[in-house]
């Protein structure tokens, strides 16, 4: 069952949002937007077909009440003087849409096509994941030409009590992409945070999944340190509870509807054969190992969205080491040596940044190279800025990455 996708721009102190004829003339006035039709529908709200960069959409507008509920993730950081506003804005803009085709575009033209029809907005309440976005943050992503990471499609929300260690991790959001929400059952508060990176690499396959990922199916997740890999696999979730007949959260008692219909739990496959007949393993048989530093699998769409996000906000890093207390680290690809170059033609290594010149990155070497030789920890070279594929500032407050340049931004 897909789900809408509902998400509620909260403006900042504008009432345009209110009038239908101003939203309509900021469609019209932007040059990636094409309006098609705008008329109210039985339902009294505003319906509109539009194509944004030639794809074509169905989105309906309405006023809706703010209230921000307490199980919302606030998934940005908000100044004070933004909570203020928070809390004295009782209306906002409804868009809903319906998504088709890739998810991640559906999403990325969805928060464009808000920030153009409220170009400021205090946050954008995002119904199907369960999140509140800053619309600062909202501003920056609608401007990129870089979507946003897969994860700000869904949550992983945890359910947990006070008497026991029983963690529940479910998602939500995922229906809205056409796909079944994942749920680990029978974690706990010393390997939720890995189950949580299982549960992520899952849904990012899920996601960037032309052919789709069907239920039994086996997708590899990770490298464990012990040097097996884990391969995962859905099971619907009624099924899932005859392994776990003790815990405490899960259960039929506690799912409404919403959190009963396509969930499906994640298990594992130990071996080829187990995968073949179906033989599934819980992942708790893997908790020492998963919570040992395991490689999950980040995929090469993945890894270049990141890196075209890192070099396209690569100003930010520049500003920050020239402007505030930080410190700043950079990773750079460097060419592997030719006897590795077919299997890894890049190795991508931390710097220290020491400078800016002439338009290069200078960085002191962190960690050693294993496919690089001719240099190691200590050395300081100068890169070009097109090598640089992902870089932080840390202050003494926080860490700030690509994504997070909302928080120093003028």
């Amino acid at each position: 069952m897909q789900e809408d996708s509902m998400m509620i721009a909260i403006p900042r102190d504008s009432e345009d949002f209110k009038d239908p004829e101003v939203l309509k003339n900021n469609l019209d006035a932007n040059e990636s937007t094409n309006v098609l039709s705008f008329e109210l529908d039985q339902y009294e709200r505003f319906e509109i077909k539009l194509t944004i960069d030639g794809r074509l959409y169905t989105i309906w507008l309405s006023l809706e009440p703010v209230e921000i509920p307490r199980f919302i993730r606030m998934d940005h950081q908000f100044s004070k003087k933004d909570v203020e506003v928070l809390q004295k804005v009782t209306l906002g803009l409804g868009v809903n849409m319906i998504y088709n085709g890739d998810s991640r575009i559906c999403f990325y033209d969805q928060i464009r096509i808000i920030n153009i029809l409220v170009p400021d907005v205090v946050a954008v309440m995002d119904i199907p994941s369960e999140k509140l976005l800053s619309g600062k943050w909202l501003a920056l992503a609608a401007q990129s030409k870089v979507m946003p990471a897969p994860r700000y499609l869904f949550t992983v929300q945890a359910v947990y009590g006070d008497e026991t260690d029983e963690v529940w991790l479910h998602t939500h959001g995922l229906k809205r992409c056409g796909l079944y929400e994942l749920e680990i059952l029978d974690s706990n508060k010393d390997s939720y945070e890995a189950h949580y990176q299982v549960i992520e690499t899952m849904a990012y396959i899920m996601i960037e999944s032309e052919e789709g990922v069907n239920p039994g199916e086996p997708v590899f997740n990770a490298h464990l340190s012990n040097g097996d890999i884990l391969v995962t696999t859905a099971v619907e979730w009624k099924e899932a509870l005859h392994f776990y007949p003790d815990i405490k959260f899960g259960k039929n008692d506690d799912r409404d509807e919403y959190h009963s219909d396509d969930y499906y739990a994640l298990m594992a496959y130990a071996n080829y054969d187990d995968s073949e007949m179906k033989i599934y393993t819980k992942l708790q048989d893997y908790e020492n190992d998963l919570t040992d530093n395991p490689v999950f699998l980040v995929s090469t769409s993945e890894t270049e969205r990141m890196s075209a996000l890192a070099r396209e906000r690569i100003s930010y890093l520049i500003f920050a080491f020239e402007n505030l207390d930080c410190k700043c680290v950079a990773k750079i690809g460097l060419e592997t040596d030719p006897e590795y170059r077919e299997e890894n033609e890049k190795e991508h290594i931390w710097f220290d940044v020491k400078g800016f010149k002439d338009g290069k990155i200078i960085g002191e070497l962190t960690q050693e190279p294993y496919f690089v030789s001719g240099i190691k920890i200590g050395d300081v070279g100068t890169y070009s800025l097109s090598d640089v594929t992902d870089w932080l500032i840390l202050t003494e407050e926080t860490r700030i990455t690509p994504d997070d340049v909302y928080l120093i931004a003028k």
